[in-house]
C-alpha cells in the first residue's frame, strides 16, 4: 500500500470525497461541476447558489472541500469561510473569484487555503486542492500540539 493512501478500513477509504460549490452564477457552478467530475468521478458534489444556502448545507453534511465565490447577493463568501473556520476547520476552503484582487484582503487570505481566479482551468484547480490539503494537514498538526 502506498503511504498516501488511507488504510483499507478507514472512514476516508469508505466514502467518496464531498465537495460543495458556492456561486450565484449557474454557468460557473456547471463548469466547476464538470471539471471536478472529470478529476474525481466518484465525488459527491453539492451546489449552493448563495452563502445562506451553503451554510444550511454545512449543517446537513460534512464536506472535504468547499469552493466559494466571494461576491454574491446577500451574505458574501466571506461568511461561508468564517463558518467553515469556526465549525469545520478540517474542510479545505478555496475562494474562486472573478476579482482575485478583492480576495486579497488579509481576512480572506487568513481564512482561505487557496485563492484561484475565474475562469478556472484544471491545473489551477488541482494546485488549489493540493495546497488546501496541505493547509488542512498543517492545521490538524498545530491543533494536536496544543
Amino acid at each position: 500500500m502506498e503511504p498516501s493512501q488511507p488504510p483499507p478500513h478507514s472512514r476516508a477509504a469508505m466514502r467518496a470525497p464531498r465537495f460543495l460549490l458556492v456561486d450565484d452564477d449557474p454557468a460557473v457552478i456547471r463548469g466547476l461541476f464538470r471539471l471536478l467530475k472529470t478529476l474525481r468521478p466518484s465525488a459527491q458534489i453539492n451546489r449552493a447558489e448563495n452563502a445562506e444556502r451553503a451554510i444550511r448545507l454545512l449543517d446537513e453534511l460534512k464536506y472535504d472541500v468547499v469552493i466559494t465565490d466571494l461576491q454574491m447577493p446577500g451574505a458574501s463568501g466571506l461568511r461561508v469561510l468564517e463558518e467553515l473556520e469556526a465549525r469545520h476547520p478540517e474542510t479545505v476552503r478555496i475562494v474562486h473569484s472573478s476579482q482575485p484582487e478583492s480576495a486579497e484582503s488579509q481576512r480572506v487570505r487568513k481564512l482561505a487555503d487557496a485563492i484561484i481566479p475565474k475562469p478556472l482551468g484544471a491545473a489551477s484547480l488541482i494546485e488549489a486542492l493540493e495546497r488546501g490539503a496541505l493547509a488542512v494537514g498543517l492545521r490538524a498538526a498545530r491543533s494536536s500540539m496544543r
